[in-house]
């Protein structure tokens, strides 16, 4: 099941701003969003970025009606409210950008747009053998009392396509050693691993069922999953990190939730694990949210700020997605598992779902982001990240600012889980509660999270 509909959206835009700029400015303007090429040519590079940066604002922002000024207002205004040269490398976009009330629109100068953009698109990457355990503390006592306690690391998660997994580690093996040398604990083991660097072949001993096994692992790069499967007293849990475009697998995160459906084939339950999944890519939380849900069912409307790539006109989209078949997972009874810190595409995925299937929410109100950003690159090769769209339920109701409460409020991480499963076991829950009614506050101009800092501290040191 495919969608295309993407919170980042990569646009090649520059081209774009120049058919829409066709006649010449006035000659009271001094930027005009409707210079001729060659007059914006001539430009400085500051006012290349701002009256780029402008345009998209107004064309793509949600609130550019009541928030973006035309952009003569924010020419040489930089410096005087405090974004100067020393500090920023445009101070008039970073200026303008300050001035907007909402948090997740934002401009990344040059020096930090590509780490962005690496952020955005693709999962950690990761020098080491590509695994995490599962630590077992076994009590040993002597005859007179005294007693010690040891760790031994199982392998909880073997990551697909890294460096254990190449070289046949299997999940629910044990580990002896790494290097000759056995680890106390897996904060031992993370001590002892990163002495080691990527390209380095070195001889571990693992233990799978009675035979003690010698496998060499060559150390490398290797992007970390964002899906897990576990299971907790016979459910299966599928736990979702992010919903990124590449991970251990070039389909990414859809990919992998794929995999990890195919790997529980024939259970009756699964419990979903959105516990602090900060969002993502809308293509995969939309067509993961599909694999769970049977034909025919609503399971977002996305109303997109956008601009049409034949007129060069602003338009407001409305896209409703709707499944086409039947999901792979369509016939199991789910538990959703989320946080506060459960927000944006986490947050699709889990209105997605309840709002067709009635499945229980088990943890804490959500962050509350029923929108979602359009990523640019700009005339200078900065990124621009844009509030565009706007996402409502299959009953046209929104969670924006408030959160999706939870059915079985449970704050403990431990006791959360004990719940779930119990729910699972149980398979007879069924949603009763809907969004919350209190403003959770992450969307007030107080509240706005500026990268203020952070370009100052890079720019800073570029500039040394």
């Amino acid at each position: 099941m495919k969608f295309t509909h993407l919170f980042i959206a990569g646009l090649s835009a520059a081209a774009l701003l120049f058919q829409a700029c066709t006649t010449s400015a006035s000659d009271e303007e001094i930027l005009s969003p409707y210079m001729d090429e060659e007059s914006f040519s001539r430009l400085p590079k500051a006012q290349q970025e701002l009256l780029f940066t402008n345009f998209f604002l107004q064309a793509m922002y949600v609130n550019a009606e009541t928030e973006v000024k035309d952009v003569n207002k924010y020419l040489d205004e930089g410096a005087k409210n405090g974004f100067t040269e020393d500090d920023y490398e445009f101070p008039d976009v970073s200026y303008m950008y300050s001035t907007l009330s909402d948090n997740f629109t934002n401009y990344f100068s040059p020096y930090i747009a590509e780490r962005i953009l690496k952020q955005l698109v693709y999962s950690e990457a990761t020098a080491g053998i590509g695994a995490d355990f599962q630590e077992i503390i076994e009590t040993n006592c002597t005859t007179d009392g005294l007693c010690t306690n040891s760790g031994t690391l199982v392998f909880k998660h073997v990551y697909k396509n890294g460096p254990a997994d190449k070289a046949g580690v299997l999940k629910g093996d044990t580990l002896l050693t790494i290097d000759g040398t056995g680890p106390r604990n897996e904060q031992h083991f993370r001590r002892l691993e990163a002495v080691f660097d990527a390209g380095e072949t070195v001889p571990f001993a693992i233990k799978r069922g009675e035979d003690t096994l010698n496998i060499s692992i060559t150390f490398d790069q290797y992007f970390s999953p964002t899906v897990f499967v576990d299971m907790v007293d016979s459910i299966p849990v599928i736990t979702v990190t992010e919903f990124t475009d590449t991970t251990v697998l070039v389909t990414g995160t859809y990919g992998e939730f794929l995999d990890a459906l195919e790997e529980t084939a024939g259970a009756k339950s699964t419990i979903i694990d959105l516990r602090g999944n900060p969002g993502g890519t809308v293509e995969h939380c939309v067509n993961m949210a599909a694999e769970m849900l049977p034909k025919n069912d609503t399971i977002i409307t996305i109303i997109s700020h956008t601009i049409d790539s034949l007129t060069e006109e602003p338009y407001i989209d409305t896209t409703t997605y709707i499944t086409e078949e039947d999901g792979i997972g369509a016939e199991r009874y789910y538990v959703i598992l989320a946080d506060s810190n459960s927000a944006s595409c986490a947050e699709l995925m889990t209105a997605g779902v309840v709002s067709n299937t009635k499945s229980p929410v088990v943890g804490q109100t959500t962050y509350g982001k029923a929108i979602g950003q359009s990523y640019l690159e700009t005339i200078a090769g900065g990124l621009t990240g844009i509030t565009s769209m706007r996402l409502l339920d299959k009953n046209w109701g929104t969670y924006q600012k408030y959160g999706i409460v939870p059915d079985f409020e449970e704050g403990d991480a431990d006791k959360a889980m004990q719940k779930a499963v119990e729910l699972a076991k149980e398979g007879t829950a069924q949603r009763t509660q809907g969004y919350g009614t209190v403003d959770k506050g992450h969307f007030t101009l107080a509240k706005k999270h500026s990268n203020k800092e952070l370009d100052r501290g890079l720019f800073r040191i570029i500039r040394r």
